[in-house]
């Protein structure tokens, strides 16, 4: 339930770290090391993470988020029986946590099962691609060779130059974004000592059951368990970690329908969205 999680020692020390300087496998990366190293980050980590072969850019992954459409997102599979029955038996089978959180948070449970429904799964799938890779591919999306390779998932559109215009732009601002979320990302995995190569999360950076941006996790992020780590792969810290959010947006002070959903909003900007997640945390209250 929880992700292979080692010493921060043994990871630095396994792969026999050289004393000299070593850059990382892909030199693309090298200017973000050394910004990362610049801003207090253990050289000996950065050099680690970015010299294993399993790190490499993601253009493919950021040129097609940029091209999705809000508009063609689907949903309706969440609010089938199948899914309404899976949710229900989630809520039992966890009811301690999700009970816990409620008292210390105000937040009911059915609405965080609808949530890791509509995030994961239930946390049964939370991503394929390497946070890594994503986060270090939009902190460099400002760079020309690396917006050339975005470019190139684009076909014969990306010709139009006012268009390339506009996406460079959306580039340079995701980049700046992407690498305050790598900063946090890096600061996650040191304090809490978990295996940054073996995070996988989403096309935007979002990892573990309740799919948080790493930005997120210091600021809403919950021990549940009391292990004395946050580990989003570990059902009642993700459990914990959805409820406080919400509290901290003022869940409870919501009144209506209308003010929850703003609220869900804050978790994820989508109506459709948060159209699906109040559905389904209806019907899971429904003969329950």
């Amino acid at each position: 339930m929880g992700k292979v999680i080692f010493s921060l020692i043994g990871f630095l020390v396994s792969g026999l770290i050289k004393s000299s300087f070593l850059f990382a496998f892909d030199p693309i990366f090298t200017p973000l090391q050394q910004r990362l190293i610049a801003d207090g980050f253990s050289a000996e980590l950065v050099q680690k993470i970015y010299q294993d072969p399993a790190v490499g850019l993601e253009p493919q992954v950021i040129a097609g988020n940029l091209k999705r459409s809000e508009k063609t997102l689907d949903y309706s599979q969440y609010l089938t029986e199948t899914a309404i029955s899976k949710a229900k038996n989630y809520l039992q089978k966890n009811w301690e946590p999700l009970n816990q959180a409620f008292q210390k948070f105000g937040v009911p449970p059915a609405i965080i099962v609808a949530i890791l429904t509509v995030e994961t799964w239930l946390g049964t799938y939370t991503g394929k691609y390497l946070t890594i890779n994503i986060l270090s591919t939009l902190s460099l999306a400002n760079e020309p060779q690396v917006q050339e390779k975005i470019f190139s998932f684009y076909g014969n559109e990306i010709t139009d130059p006012e268009l390339q215009k506009q996406i460079s732009s959306l580039l340079s601002l995701r980049s700046e974004r992407g690498y305050r979320e790598l900063k946090d990302f890096f600061s996650y995995v040191e304090k809490n000592q978990l295996d940054p190569l073996s995070i996988k999360g989403s096309v935007e950076g979002a990892i573990g059951i309740p799919q948080f941006m790493p930005s997120n996790i210091f600021q809403y992020g919950q021990d549940g368990d009391g292990d004395g780590r946050i580990d989003l792969f570990n059902h009642t810290d993700a459990i914990f970690s959805i409820a406080y959010f919400l509290h901290a947006h003022n869940w409870e002070k919501a009144r209506d329908e209308e003010e929850k959903k703003q609220v869900l909003l804050r978790y994820n900007r989508s109506t459709h969205y948060v159209d699906a997640v109040w559905s389904l945390t209806q019907a899971i209250e429904n003969d329950r």
